[in-house]
């Protein structure tokens, strides 16, 4: 009876148990795209260890032990949601996307790292996506404006010049180019197709650029390239094609006008007029035929083609893409063209071993043209260029200055170049052929440790051949032709051997990094140049046709690197986290007692958001860090510092006068004492996000030290040789770096904004070590004509500094000259009304190179950028604006193209507004065929302009066709088209073409940057 009863009672608690049971089944979706969330986390509320997660297509089913209640649902990337349910029910569940910039992965030194876990100062660069739709070649012009504390300084817009990349600040007057590295490995090719790019991290401070040593003192550019996903082949196609223009070129003085204002400066002057200007002795002279400016510019083509295929399987993925880009240049007879090719593949052989390669091959011709100097830089030899000379003769001959038959007049316009024979006579050929490979193996040891080997190798063959013909046409004649024409061949190998050990215990978690790394650079180069063809034609173009070889020369060098590094990362309850490195580099370019050196950082954060007592609704992560590190300059070091190879050269011995005979000599001095140039930096941060994570911020002020400066010493007049390199100074940079970002949804209304400034200072502290003379200060050699020195640097100043006498303004009259006197003599004795009037800064009584003081440089001050897109639909709308404040240009270009008492060269145009008794609020002094003041022939800050800009970068508006419509085509594609605009307008003061002048800020009628309109597409299938 006890066990029937026991029995029953049994069953009816099972049976009740039973029915208190229910099974809830449903979808998981995200609200962006309605796209299944797969792996996503379903838990009954109250019983944590009740949950299940979400399949491939987003589906659960989850069995509850109530009746009605509520799960929790959560996957990374979206904002967690309670659902309540009632009984045996299907529910569909839409995840919010939750964007948290501490979430995003980013590339850091061999390996990767969420942003949220990083105490050292890395920036991605935002929606590398976009590069695609914009007309860049390269990566370096898309990374311009997109990341504070790094700045994009372009050379001008010649096709075969590359813009420099400075991160935080000039730190030595050596060589200093970031690191580029790519899918793991340092690469030193030419510019990568740009559509290969899947994302991009920039190392800035030492702490997190140390893990590569010696060639990240200027900073590192981590690359990683697109790859496969599993799948089937996925094909992507990219289109664009667009049009280029210059815009606010200068323009010259037609015939009639350069003729007048010549007949001007001469009575100015005090100076007989010239003939060829007299209208009744040379009426040739008077009739316009040819504006030079519109003759040497162009509307110019660039468009841009890249294909890919990828795909994958369970074990294995691929891709691989093939890039052409053609880029005509504004200026005739310029332009660049680039082939490549990648394939990339990976394949899980094991559940523990992953082999890998990456191939990538390009090809590359870029044809330049001097834009630099103020003798044969095309764009000033068009403003010389007289007016009234047409481009061809009668014969189809480039034109001279004058018609033959004219020769006695030709000394009054100078030695000019026609500037479309300058720009089209050279035949020139420069093909580049690049190819890197690397393969990888990676094998999981045990659980969280992994041992990977990666080997790299990298050729780069380069050729260039110029043929110049000779110069018949009256100007700038030369009755000889010569071939300049070099190899060069660099073969370099790494080999990268890396265990990694990543592990969490309970609360604990560690990443430790080991890495022994060499590499070897063999190179050598050949030049050689030959004259007296007797045929210019192509077929004859060859150096066993010359009649005489010139000059030959050859350089060989190799280069050994070899380096130990190990790293921790930890961080306890991810609140609290540290980082340390340290890196043994040993190079083959120091001597050896000094060849080896080591380079520590350490690193701190705290995630304060995370702490139980931080309850602000309106913040939803605040981290703050702090950073130290050093870093070796290997950049810096010349191959053979420690001990220089003699030189030589041909001479000529005997009787017979020939050129014919090898010499060597000691070119320069060594120096075995010379050690490493060392980066050191200090950096603290702040990364916060606010309102439900709509709003971020990031907050950098750094501190960046160069010791040891590496640069030649000063050389000793007595020894006839050059200087020793030398460890000879100190460099400091400090400043403020901003970030912000808003992202919101308002409907169907997609917004998203960016902004980010950088605040740096410069200066260099002290030239200790540069030479034993007692001279605290460096002259530059850039100049104007061997005439205007405008640089110096000097401690307590900005490296390249101005160095320039004050120009105060003009004198207006005869009583303002008298009126300028020191001890009662006149300071400027030579001066009449028009000339210039300069500061006598040390009250000596006289205008002299004395008088020169600093007057800043031409790094700016302040580097910014803001941009916003908006979508709708399927519609998208970018903008970018992008500037630079406080940086200054030195407008060299004003020497001989407003100046008469030159060579007789036709001038800029806006000398017809120069200075005269009824003209005087005007800065540009009287037209003269004299200059006894020296107004061009001083390097005064009458040169000296404000280059400060802002430039709408970037206007980009796009349609996506909806997959309803795309589906109907192809199944599973996807269609974008776009119309896209770069360097839409500018605003400025400064006066010439563009005040993106390149280099240390030296213009002389700089290659300018163009206005681009394109349109393109994106397809996918």
């Amino acid at each position: 009876m006890k066990k029937t009863t026991l029995t029953l009672v049994l069953l009816f608690a099972t049976i009740t148990y039973c029915f208190s049971q229910v099974t809830v089944s449903g979808n998981v979706i995200s609200n962006i795209d309605n796209m299944p969330i797969p792996g996503a986390s379903v838990v009954e509320k109250g019983t944590p260890l009740n949950g299940v997660a979400t399949d491939f297509d987003g589906n659960f089913t989850i069995t509850l032990n109530n009746s009605d209640g509520v799960l929790v649902i959560s996957s990374i990337g979206y904002a967690t949601t309670e659902v309540s349910y009632s009984g045996n029910q299907n529910l569909k569940i839409s995840l919010t996307e939750e964007i948290s910039a501490l979430n995003e992965v980013l590339l850091i030194g061999y390996g990767s790292s969420k942003k949220g876990d990083i105490v050292t100062s890395i920036s991605q660069v935002n929606a590398i996506e976009d590069i695609t739709t914009r007309p860049v070649s390269n990566f370096s012009d898309f990374l311009q404006g997109n990341v504070a504390g790094v700045t994009v300084l372009q050379q001008g817009g010649d096709p075969s010049e590359s813009a420099n990349i400075v991160v935080r600040g000039l730190g030595s007057i050596s060589d200093e180019t970031a690191l580029t590295v790519v899918d793991g490995v340092p690469y030193y090719g030419p510019a990568i197709n740009p559509n290969d790019i899947e994302s991009v991290s920039i190392l800035k401070d030492a702490a997190a650029a140390a893990i590569y040593g010696a060639q990240a003192a200027s900073g590192v550019i981590v690359i990683s390239t697109k790859k496969g996903a599993k799948g089937k082949p996925k094909v992507n196609l990219d289109f664009y094609g667009g049009l280029q223009t210059a815009t606010n070129l200068p323009s010259a003085l037609n015939a009639e006008q350069q003729a007048n204002i010549y007949n001007l400066a001469a009575d100015n002057g005090g100076t007989q007029r010239l003939s060829a200007h007299d209208a009744s002795l040379n009426p040739w002279g008077q009739v316009t035929r040819t504006d030079w400016i519109d003759e040497i510019f162009r509307t110019a083509a660039t468009y841009n083609l890249n294909a890919n295929v990828s795909g994958g399987s369970e074990h294995s993925n691929y891709m691989t893409s093939f890039g052409y880009n053609k880029k005509e240049g504004v200026l005739i007879g310029t332009e660049s063209e680039r082939y490549s090719f990648r394939l990339k593949s990976d394949h899980q052989l094991s559940n523990k071993l992953t082999l890998g390669e990456n191939v990538y091959f390009s090809r590359t011709n870029a044809l330049g043209t001097s834009t630099t100097s103020s003798y044969s830089g095309a764009i000033i030899n068009a403003i010389y260029m007289p007016a009234a000379a047409p481009v061809y003769d009668e014969e189809g001959n480039f034109h001279g200055t004058v018609s033959e038959d004219l020769t006695e007049f030709a000394g009054a316009y100078g030695d000019v170049y026609n500037p479309v024979a300058l720009l089209l006579r050279p035949t020139t050929t420069n093909p580049v052929n690049n190819i890197n490979a690397n393969v990888y193996l990676e094998y999981d040891i045990l659980e969280g440790l992994t041992f990977k080997t990666n080997y790299s190798y990298n050729y780069q063959g380069e050729k260039f051949k110029r043929f110049y013909p000779m110069i018949t046409e009256i100007g700038r004649t030369t009755l000889e032709n010569y071939l300049y024409q070099s190899y060069s061949d660099e073969n370099r190998w790494i080999w990268d051997n890396q265990l990694n050990y990543k592990k969490s215990f309970g609360k604990h978690n560690i990443d430790v990094t080991a890495v022994y790394s060499s590499q070897k650079t063999n190179y050598e180069y050949f030049y050689t140049q030959a004259s007296g063809f007797s045929s210019e034609e192509a077929y004859n173009q060859y150096v066993g046709n010359a009649s005489q070889i010139d000059n030959y020369s050859s350089t060989a060098y190799e280069d050994a690197l070899t380096s130990a590094v190990g790293r921790a990362m930890y961080n306890f309850d991810n609140k609290y986290y540290t980082s340390l490195s340290i890196r043994r580099d040993e190079s083959s370019r120091l001597a050896e007692q000094n060849q080896a050196d080591f380079f520590p950082s350490a690193s701190l954060g705290w995630r304060i958001s995370k702490e139980d007592f931080f309850n602000l609704d309106a913040v939803n992560e605040l981290k703050i860090r702090a950073s130290w590190g050093q870093i070796g300059n290997i950049n810096s070091v010349g191959y053979y510092s420690f001990n220089v190879p003699l030189y030589s050269t041909t001479v000529i011995i005997g009787e017979d006068g020939e050129l014919d005979d090898r010499g060597v000599y000691i070119g320069q001095q060594s120096n075995p004492d010379l050690k490493w140039e060392t980066s050191e930096s200090l950096d603290f941060g702040i990364d916060a996000e606010f309102f439900n994570r709509s709003f971020s911020v990031t907050l950098d002020y750094f501190e960046k030290q160069t010791k040891d400066m590496i640069l030649e010493g000063l050389e000793d007049l007595h020894q006839g040789t050059e200087a020793a390199y030398v460890n000879g100074g100190e460099v400091k940079n400090y400043g403020l770096e901003v970030s912000l970002g808003y992202r919101k949804t308002f409907g169907e209304v997609g917004f998203s904004a960016r902004a980010n400034a950088s605040f740096i200072d410069n200066e260099l502290v002290n030239l200790d070590g540069y030479n034993q003379s007692g001279i605290n200060y460096i002259d530059h050699s850039t100049n104007v004509r061997s005439t205007l020195y405008p640089y110096r640097s000097t401690p307590g100043e900005e490296l390249y500094s101005y160095y320039l006498v004050p120009y105060l303004g003009i004198f207006n009259s005869q009583a303002e000259i008298d009126a300028y006197t020191n001890d009662g003599e006149l300071i400027q004795p030579n001066a009449v009304p028009g000339d210039f009037k300069f500061a006598d800064t040390n009250n000596d009584g006289q205008i002299d190179n004395n008088d020169k003081v600093y007057m800043g440089s031409y790094q700016p001050d302040v580097t910014y950028s803001f941009n916003f897109n908006v979508d709708y639909k399927g519609f998208d709308l970018g903008v970018m604006f992008q500037g630079v404040s406080g940086a200054k240009a030195f407008n060299g270009y004003k020497y001989t193209a407003y100046n008469a008492s030159s060579q007789g060269y036709n001038l800029d145009s806006r000398v017809l507004n120069a200075w005269t008794e009824t003209n005087t609020n005007i800065d540009i002094p009287i037209i003269s065929t004299t200059d006894n003041n020296q107004n061009f022939g001083t390097a005064s800050s009458w040169y000296l302009e404000d280059a400060s800009y802002l430039r709408l970068k970037n206007v980009n508006l796009g349609y996506t066709f909806s997959s309803d419509i795309m589906n109907q085509l192809i199944e599973n594609s996807s269609l974008r088209v776009y119309l896209s605009a770069e360097n839409v307008f500018t605003i400025t003061n400064y006066s010439g073409m563009d005040p993106e002048v390149g280099g240390i800020g030296l213009d002389i009628g700089k290659y300018p940057l163009s206005r681009t309109i394109s349109g393109g597409l994106s397809f996918s299938f």
